[in-house]
């Protein structure tokens, strides 16, 4: 009996040292097991950066848990996080797994989820992301899994849920939510407890709810066999205003029956009042209050993809009166009743009957009735709302607390008719007439800068509003403002296109008061907060003209242009500016069709930019030209670019594309890198510093580099030709060809290649001497901050011995001409010799033979002379 009990006792300690060691020997096989299955079966990346497992930690359970997990869409929704979580847990039953190899589920936890929920205008949703199950699949995992939940949890979570669709959007912060019932049971009572600390409701762009808190105390009784989900016991609170809810919910396939009503059992006026942002403060409780409060509704029909259930709401208040003790005047005279009601969930049959709404702040009257039918086929609606307010005397009756309110509004407006007259512009038969104003309004909460319109005036008649006039200061911006909107029956009832044409001008105009992360609506907390988001049904004409624009560390001076506004697109037509010392001239489109993504292309021509103040201004230009933060200089440039943005609104360096042209006069370039490295491998420390003149270059973004066409420049008196390409990585790939004046190389390498001359001229009896310049071909590679020069003096070896040969040639050349040249001299001189022989002998004979001629002339002469004398002597002698 000892000896099997200490057996016993050692089985035990093996196990339970088993239990202790064996989840590290198996965890990585765990974790790719867990994200191979869900990958498998969710279109959706599932992923998470740890795992913790224990046997002992809820012994005799097995306790997992995910930390970090993240479930990011595909397709649609390809990059966008569906869930963020910082620890995902389950306990699971350890003898159902080793007896049997089946899980049975007995708590799940999810710890700070971060939760966005999505529907777009097509219909499709963000959380669709399980992949279908084929038949036997869905048969094994119904017999191997068991869901056996005695609770489950959910703590501090986040959750926003925007609807394209409908133009709504909710947003759930600080989040806790438990629920305890025994999932094993074919009927049983689920006992859930949830409370919101933070809670906006935002639809058609007004806050219905804002930072409201919210409690739900509800028990359900669930019947699993036939899916139906009945209400027991609850209350849903909102502020101070109590809603129970009665009836059921059934899912028995795919379609959703429902079959609910609710109301408020409170009949006090003043719950109500807390629902109205501003109002619910934490002295609400000493709030006096007097008159009657009916509130009550229904949901009833089926959901499904077809068809919509039917719902009712009723608000009623009678004689309602309201005060803060502390306050020295109340809201007063309270009467309103509203009902909307559609029997059948058809939304052309909605009816909105909004007959009376009165109400006295303080001494001063608010009276509004709308009243709206067939809102889907022809809405037809009849309004009006006038009052006369001094915006300061609110703090008399609503707690302002850091806010200080200042002002007039007044109104007197009545509008009826429908659809179809505006569509077809039969005016005649719209009837809009009247008028609001709000001078000297001034509105400030602590922390938040200064808001200020001076004056603001609308006009209203059945075909446009008239903005007459809008004057005012929001901090350091001032703005004026009019034009005419167009359309605004349309596009308030149908969602038709707003047309509208505006002029604008501001002296200064700073948007970095306006891009703060802090957002107060669900909608900007669901769309990335510093992304500027363009409407869809408006189609804007803005003339604009402002003196400064701040924008980040960027100031634009003396801005001008066009803006159209239209289909999620902003058109900039000659928009012109100062910045960075230089001026541009822009056109080009900005798009937040898709507001996780924006396209941008545009054309720029830029004109005298200083270099560092360009450095400084856009942060990009160090991941396109690197080499700018080493210069200084001036620099003009054309060019057109495309692609995408990030939700910070800096563009995403891959989806680059486009080019054009940069110039410059004369820029020094100091202490860069790859230079540096050029530098040393030549022994010129020159281009350490050097000056780039003339510069003419062509260059393109492509594939996430900017690619240099060839162009030839100065680099500190040497003739150069540099093309490449430098990646946003950083990555160099550059040929640069340098034609290296022999009196600008370093004495090491003149000294090489002198050498190699010498040796050459007394193996070859020659006399060569090095060439001037002196051709260098230079790769460089690497990165930036790592640049790789493939170059070396022996790399001008075969540019000298080229040039040699160049030269032995010239050499060879030119002997063989001055020995055609000898040969032709002596030729021409033998010949001019021979012929100057002959010349001379035949200058002799005619010498001789004219000598001879005038000889015997001569002697003829004179024989002819003397027989004349003799004959005339006779002829005397014989006179006498």
């Amino acid at each position: 009996m000892k000896k099997g009990f200490k057996i016993l006792i050692v089985v035990i300690a093996v196990l339970f040292g088993a239990a202790l060691v064996a989840p590290y020997f198996l965890k990585d096989k765990i974790i790719a097991a867990i994200k191979n299955a869900a990958n498998e079966n969710l279109n959706a990346t599932f992923d998470f950066k740890d795992l913790d497992i224990s046997l002992i930690r809820s012994f005799p359970s097995v306790y997992l848990a995910l930390n970090d997990v993240s479930i990011v869409g595909k397709d649609d929704f390809k990059g966008d996080t569906l869930a963020a979580i910082k620890v995902l847990s389950v306990k699971a039953n350890l003898w159902k797994l080793i007896s049997s190899g089946n899980t049975e589920i007995r708590y799940v936890g999810v710890g700070e989820p971060r939760i966005h929920l999505i529907a777009l205008k097509n219909g499709k949703v963000n959380w669709d992301i399980t992949k279908p199950e084929e038949p036997s699949a869905a048969k094994e995992s119904s017999s191997s899994f068991h869901l056996s939940l005695k609770k489950y949890e959910i703590t501090n979570g986040w959750i926003s849920y925007r609807d394209d669709a409908l133009g709504m959007s909710t947003l759930i912060n600080q989040l806790n939510h438990s629920g305890n019932g025994d999932f094993t049971q074919d009927n049983f009572l689920l006992s859930t407890l949830t409370t919101i600390d933070d809670l906006t409701y935002t639809y058609g762009g007004v806050s219905y709810l804002l930072h409201a808190k919210a409690n739900l105390d509800a028990g359900l009784n669930i019947n699993t066999k036939t899916s139906v989900y009945t209400f027991a016991e609850n209350e849903l609170k909102i502020n101070e205003f109590p809603v129970k809810f009665t009836g059921s919910v059934a899912m028995p396939a795919d379609d959703i029956v429902m079959d609910l009503k609710f109301s408020s059992p409170k009949t006090d006026f003043k719950y109500l009042m807390s629902l109205i942002p501003g109002v619910y403060k934490s002295n609400f409780k000493d709030v006096q209050s007097s008159g009657l409060l009916a509130f009550n509704g229904f949901v009833k029909g089926t959901y499904n993809d077809n068809s919509m259930p039917g719902y009712g709401v009723n608000l009623t208040v009678d004689k309602g009166n309201f005060k803060y003790p502390s306050l020295p005047a109340a809201v007063s005279n309270v009467n309103l009743k509203l009902a909307v009601n559609n029997s059948d969930g058809d939304p052309d049959h909605t009816i909105i009957n909004l007959s009376q709404l009165h109400a006295e702040l303080g001494a001063e009257p608010v009276d509004a009735r709308l009243h709206v039918t067939t809102p889907v086929s022809n809405a037809t609606f009849d309004g009006m709302l006038k009052a006369s307010l001094n915006l300061a005397n609110i703090k008399n009756y609503i707690p302002m607390d850091d806010a200080s309110l200042t002002g007039i509004f007044k109104s007197d407006v009545t509008m009826s008719g429908n659809m179809k007259a505006v569509e077809a512009k039969q005016f005649d038969k719209i009837k809009a007439d009247g008028w609001m104003s709000l001078a000297g309004m001034t509105y400030q909460t602590k922390g938040n800068p200064l808001t200020k319109i001076n004056e603001m005036k609308l006009v209203f008649n059945p075909r446009t509003v008239q903005l007459e006039k809008l004057d005012g200061v929001v901090g350091k911006s001032d703005f004026r403002v009019n034009g005419v909107l167009d359309n605004l029956f349309g596009y308030y009832f149908n969602k038709e296109l707003l047309k509208g044409s505006f002029t604008f001008n501001s002296y200064i105009m700073d948007l970095n008061q306006f891009m703060s992360d802090n957002s107060t609506t669900a909608a900007a907390d669901t769309a990335p907060a510093s992304v500027i988001e363009i409407p869809e049904n408006v189609d804007f004409m803005l003339t604009a003209a402002i003196g400064k624009l701040f924008y980040e560390n960027k100031v634009l001076e003396s801005v001008k242009g066009n803006v159209a506004m239209r289909d999620r697109t902003l058109g900039l037509n000659d928009i012109s500016f100062n910045i960075a010392g230089g001026s541009v001239v822009m056109n080009g489109v900005y798009q937040t069709k898709d507001v996780r993504s924006p396209y941008f292309n545009f054309d720029l021509a830029l004109q005298n930019f200083d270099i560092q103040s360009t450095v400084k201004t856009f942060s990009t230009v160090k991941t396109i030209a690197a080499i700018a933060e080493r210069c200084n200089g001036k620099f003009s440039s054309g060019f057109s670019v495309n692609g995408r943005m990030d939700d910070k609104m800096e563009p995403v360096m891959q989806s680059l594309n486009g080019g054009g042209k940069l110039t410059t006069q004369s820029v020094m370039l100091s202490n860069f890198e790859p230079v540096n490295k050029l530098a040393d491998a030549l022994k010129m420390d020159q281009y350490k510093q050097m000056s780039l003149s003339n510069v003419n270059l062509s260059f393109k973004f492509k594939d996430g580099s900017v690619f240099v066409e060839p162009f030839e420049t100065s680099l500190a008196g040497t003739k150069a030709t540099i093309s490449g390409s430098t990646g946003f990585d950083q990555k160099l790939n550059y040929d640069i060809n340098l034609a290296i004046p022999k009196a600008m190389m370093g004495a090491a390498a003149t000294g090489v290649v002198n050498n190699m001359f010498a040796g050459i001229n007394k193996a070859a009896g020659t006399s060569f001497a090095m060439p001037d310049p002196v051709n260098i071909k230079v790769n460089m590679l690497g990165t930036v901050q790592k640049p790789e020069i493939k170059t070396s003096l022996k790399d001008a070896a075969g540019s000298v011995a080229a040039g040699i040969k160049q030269e032995l040639q010239n050499q060879l050349d030119s002997k063989r001409q001055d020995l055609e040249d000898k040969a032709k001299a002596e030729a021409d001189r033998l010949k001019s010799e021979a012929e100057a022989e002959a010349d001379r002998i035949k200058k002799e004979a005619e010498a001789k033979a004219k000598a001879e001629a005038d000889r015997l002339k001569k002697e003829a002469e004179d024989k002819a002379k003397k027989a004349a004398e003799d004959q005339l002597k006779n002829l005397f002698n014989k006179k006498k």
